[in-house]
């Protein structure tokens, strides 16, 4: 063999080692796997039924009721039943209601501005009408308890009272406003406003419309006191007319007897105050937005019996306000408390965008436990409990009734 052809051997030889070292390369350390075709789960259809007692759940919302779609992110899917995660909310209604109240029978009762008539859903999950009668274009409800009268408010400042047990209305003065029922539904406290400040009062009447009386004048102070009748008939409402007592904000809220005498005072940290009974009147559960929080909301539990009414506070520690919560029981508190709180929203409701949880608060310790977080992404008014706790009602940002399901 020439010693040309063992060179040229040898260059072919060395090209064909440095092809394999360079395909052994690629192999190893850059080559992709092909890519397998995903999976398809079939997550079942969702069924519309009645509420928690009948085995039946109403339309699931697996999507975000705001526009918002949550996707599969590798948790655990939303249980059935609040237990501190994801948690299914479910649909009552498909147009917008207003004033959901439960009744003695565990129905929810509301009013429906679509048609102006009053309904229930019973346990069955049935809608059924509360009444024959219509009030279109009602501008405001107040429920008594458990439902069985309500004052119905209009735009051109005109009033009624609905007995819906004995299916008679009343008219009441066109000056008159904000209404709260009596613990029985037998009488309503309210404003009223005359043109002249010695016209204006906290006034008392019966639902027939017969034997009102005169509670309190309010002269220019109308505007600073709050109707809010107790359980047990003793205090009918908030005055707004004490004085500022620090520069961070601390005031006294005196608490209006039956007999238009303060029956107390409160002592609150912040502006901005609303409050709510606890189902025995013992105690009151109130928000005020937090001056050295930037006006966040800020929620207290206080004592409201006895001689030293407000004398035992307690800072529960959750930024919502009042207006989110309800009482399930003298000891249960269920709040949907936002995501985010930001600054004023104490002062400022409406300015608070942020999409709910739901908080679980015990008494007295004031511990709050958070029990759900809605699958569907949305915000909570309105919150109603069942008689017996086990379901959590609430509109949503479209006035629409839901439930959470709390066992």
């Amino acid at each position: 063999m020439s010693e040309r052809t063992t060179f040229i051997l040898k260059l072919l030889a060395i090209l064909a080692a440095t092809g394999l070292l360079g395909f052994a390369l690629y192999f190893v350390f850059f080559r992709q796997e092909v890519p397998q075709a995903d999976e398809v789960v079939d997550e079942g259809t969702q069924t519309v039924g009645g509420l928690p007692s009948s085995g039946l759940g109403g339309d699931r919302t697996a999507d975000n009721q705001d526009g918002t779609s949550q996707e599969d992110d590798g948790r655990l899917p939303p249980s059935e039943v609040a237990d501190g995660g994801a948690t299914f909310t479910n649909l009552l209604t498909s147009s917008r209601i207003v004033s959901p109240t439960v009744t003695a029978t565990g129905a929810v009762a509301y009013y429906d501005p679509a048609d102006g008539r009053f309904y229930t859903i019973d346990t069955e999950g049935n809608v059924v009408e509360l009444s024959r009668t219509q009030f279109p274009q009602a501008e405001s409800v107040v429920f008594a308890d458990n439902a069985t009268a309500a004052v119905i408010e209009f735009p051109d400042g005109s009033n009624v009272i609905y007995d819906f047990n004995a299916a008679k209305q009343v008219s009441l003065p066109n000056h008159w406003e904000e209404f709260s029922f009596t613990d029985d539904g037998s009488q309503v406290v309210g404003k009223s406003i005359g043109s002249d400040e010695s016209n204006r009062a906290l006034i008392i009447t019966s639902t027939d419309g017969s034997g009102t009386e005169v509670i309190a004048s309010l002269g220019n102070n109308d505007e600073k006191v709050d109707v809010n009748v107790s359980p047990s008939n003793t205090i009918v409402g908030f005055s707004r007319t004490g004085g500022v007592m620090n520069a961070f904000g601390r005031q006294e809220i005196y608490l209006i007897g039956l007999d238009g005498e303060a029956s107390g005072v409160l002592i609150v940290d912040g502006s901005s105050f609303s409050g709510i009974w606890s189902p025995d009147g013992a105690h009151l559960l109130y928000s005020v937005a937090n001056p050295s929080d930037d006006y966040r909301a800020a929620l207290w539990y206080v004592d409201s019996q006895g001689d030293r009414k407000g004398d035992i506070r307690l800072n529960i520690g959750v930024k919502t306000t009042v207006d989110k919560c309800t009482f399930a029981s003298t000891d249960t508190i269920y709040c949907a408390v936002p995501r985010e709180m930001p600054a004023g929203g104490g002062s400022d409701s409406s300015s608070i965008d942020s999409y709910d949880d739901v908080y679980k608060i015990s008494l007295p310790s004031g511990r709050a436990t958070l029990i759900a977080i809605p699958a569907a992404d949305t915000r909570m008014y309105n919150l109603r409990t069942s008689d017996d706790a086990g379901s959590l009602y609430y509109t949503d940002s479209s006035g629409r009734l839901n439930y959470i399901r709390l066992k």
